[in-house]
């Protein structure tokens, strides 16, 4: 038994975080063990580096616009043979958080409702008072799917409200946001650590 194989032996077999640690320091120091960590390093961001960006070398990079536009068949030719190799990766249904429904004549739905709306922009609700409308049914669906309709009392502080964001990191800045008020409005709360 090597020495890499008889530290994950040891690693495995140790129930405490702060042991581990310091064993992986320790290790670490370790010319041997350090090279290959650092072998396993490589290993490793080479397949990643392959995973996320396999089309490096078949498709042209932009690092800036171009001085002269690309031709939109070009572009459409390009967004096709991407859409043609990674649709087989979502459709049969086992991606998590990515994809939500499959199904080819709701794909259709929803690619004609983009198409319709691809150009409004909610942050102008006088030109499209539209967006206004949805935000506002999309909140009071949720809140009665949460318990709104149990709310009696008028007072704007107890009634249940809500927004529509752009996405997920948004809704949790925002999630984290309303936390951090509602902290220093209901329990004086100054500071964050």
């Amino acid at each position: 038994m090597d020495i890499t194989e008889l530290s994950e032996t040891v690693l495995t077999k140790i129930n405490s975080p702060r042991v581990t640690t310091v064993f992986e320091k320790v290790a670490q120091r370790i010319p041997a063990v350090r090279r290959q960590i650092e072998s396993s390093y490589d290993d490793i961001m080479g397949d990643l580096e392959a995973d996320l960006k396999p089309y490096r070398e078949e498709f042209p990079e932009f690092g800036r616009i171009p001085a002269d536009g690309v031709a939109h068949d070009d572009i459409l030719s390009w967004m096709n043979a991407f859409n043609q190799r990674e649709e087989a990766r979502w459709q049969d249904g086992f991606v998590s958080g990515a994809v939500y429904n499959g199904d080819q004549a709701h794909i259709d739905f929803l690619n004609e409702i983009y198409a319709l709306n691809s150009q409004s922009n909610p942050l102008h609700a006088d030109v499209w008072p539209s967006g206004t409308k949805f935000e506002a049914e999309i909140v009071a669906m949720t809140a009665n799917m949460l318990g709104a309709q149990a709310v009696t009392s008028d007072r704007p502080e107890d009634q249940i409200c809500g927004t529509v964001s752009s996405g997920g990191t948004e809704s949790i800045m925002l999630a984290m946001r309303t936390y951090r008020d509602w902290a220093r409005h209901t329990r004086g709360i100054k500071n964050q650590r």
